[in-house]
Parts: structure tokens; sequence; C-alpha cells
């Protein structure tokens, strides 16, 4: 079992939609659309994404970020992990200036 935790400030991210083109997949992008806020919303599946690298045991370069999907499930909308056609537990908060994920393997 792997547990990992990321944090982002999301003040480094200057341009939200430019950043999320890099890092997002075609799926995430389309959640990102309808969303309001989207610095929030590509910082927590950025977070989300280097936590589950680091449950992994992975480098940070050795995983394309567009291969690990941060997608919703079930009536309350909750946050997993799809890499590889498996589904991974993680969770991901913001407070302020900041979003937090943890994922575990």
């Amino acid at each position: 079992m792997g547990i990992g935790i990321d944090i982002v400030d999301m003040r480094r991210i200057k341009d939200a939609e430019r950043f999320a083109e890099g890092i997002l997949s075609v799926r995430e992008l389309a959640l990102m659309a309808a969303k309001p806020d989207k610095l929030s919303f590509v910082a927590g599946r950025f977070a989300a994404k280097e936590a589950f690298m680091k449950a992994l045991g992975q480098g940070l370069d050795q995983i394309p970020l567009k291969a690990i999907e941060v997608l919703y499930r079930g009536p309350n909308m909750a946050p997993y992990v799809l890499f590889n056609n498996v589904e991974y537990d993680v969770s991901i908060a913001h407070d302020g200036d900041y979003a937090i994920a943890t994922a575990s393997i």
C-alpha cells in the first residue's frame, strides 16, 4: 500500500487554462469547462496527480500527467484517480490560496 500527499500554492499558477492544457486529459478539460473557478479545479487536479505518483513511488517525471485522470463518481461527486483502467482513492481540499490532495493505492 502506498500513500501520497501534495500541496499546491495556487498563486504560482499564472494562467489556469494554459496550465490545464498541459496537464489535464480531454475528459478533465470538459469537466473544468463547467466550473466557475478554473484555478481551484486545475490546482486540485495537479495536487491529486502528484500525490498519486508519490503513492506509486514513481518519480514525478516518469508518468505523463495527462495519463492520470481525476474524475468524479457517485451522487456526491467524490473524486477518484483513473490510471491504466484502474480506480484509486483520492481526496482533494482547498483553503485560501492552497489546494491539497492525498492518494492511496
